[in-house]
């Protein structure tokens, strides 16, 4: 009869998993400064600070106007939107790591010098690594549409026929 010791290849297998745990540390954490650089240069009217947050290959996709590409465009459009004059402030953000890449999704608002209320949307972007920095790759946002403008779902089952 054979004798199988069992202990020796339990204790293996409970070593090879303690070691696996040791490996996996903490999540990595959004590099925050970086996004809290790019507002402050916006609400600050900083342009050229805002354009240095931005990757070399970087493209901003705003609402109901075409990409914005390159660092030349970037500053451009920039300047007419008039940081500084609106102020932004950021809501709750999820940021997540995908790769090299890190995705932040969240919510804003704006308030424009002539508007009472302020502008309520939300964002996206996509930032790199690159030269040792934190850049925005991909920025996007829009801003939700007001209540009263929005159609009921079933507005065109309502109209006679």
């Amino acid at each position: 009869m054979k004798t199988i010791h069992v202990a020796p290849w339990f204790a293996l297998a409970i070593l090879a998993l303690a070691a696996g745990c040791e490996s996996a540390g903490p999540p990595e954490a959004f590099p925050q400064t970086a996004a809290d650089g790019w507002l402050g240069s916006f609400n600050g009217g900083d342009i050229s600070g805002l354009v240095l947050m931005y990757s070399a290959d970087a493209e901003i996709l705003p609402p109901d106007e075409p990409v914005i590409s390159g660092p030349e465009e970037i500053e451009s459009f920039w300047q007419a939107y008039n940081p500084g004059q609106v102020r932004i402030s950021v809501g709750e953000v999820d940021s997540r790591k995908i790769g090299e890449f890190w995705l932040r999704e969240g919510a804003y608002k704006a308030l424009f010098p002539n508007e009472g209320e302020p502008r309520v949307g939300k964002f996206i972007e996509l930032w790199k690594h690159e030269n040792g920095n934190w850049l925005i790759y991909r920025q996007m946002w829009n801003r939700n549409a007001p209540l009263e403008l929005q159609a009921p779902p079933d507005a065109a089952a309502d109209e006679p026929a």
